[in-house]
């Protein structure tokens, strides 16, 4: 009789094992599709934070150009400056070639 109680007992201990072995694989399962997803989720959320900085950029300049005359005059004499560099740089390239 003990022998059949003992055999009882671990038999249901094995199929509470198994049951419990289960429900962790499940688990698991939704925790990585929930992991899987949120990496998506981050991923649209950089590429629209890279995107916003870019629209933040073109606001600034076009704010700068089309503003007072004070940041209009800065601007031109940016841009004129920045001008001036590249032409000195492609008549260097020119005078080694």
């Amino acid at each position: 009789m003990a022998c059949r109680s003992i055999i009882t007992h671990i038999q249901a201990q094995a199929e509470r094992v198994i049951a419990q072995n289960e429900k962790l694989e499940n688990e698991l399962f939704a925790l990585v599709a929930e992991r899987d997803a949120m990496k998506k989720q981050m991923r649209e959320q950089q590429e629209e934070i890279i995107a916003l900085k870019a629209e933040i950029k073109r606001l600034r300049l076009a704010e700068s150009l089309g503003g007072n005359t004070a940041d209009k005059t800065k601007s031109r004499a940016r841009i004129n400056l920045l001008l001036r560099e590249v032409d000195k740089c492609i008549a260097l390239l020119t005078k080694t070639e």
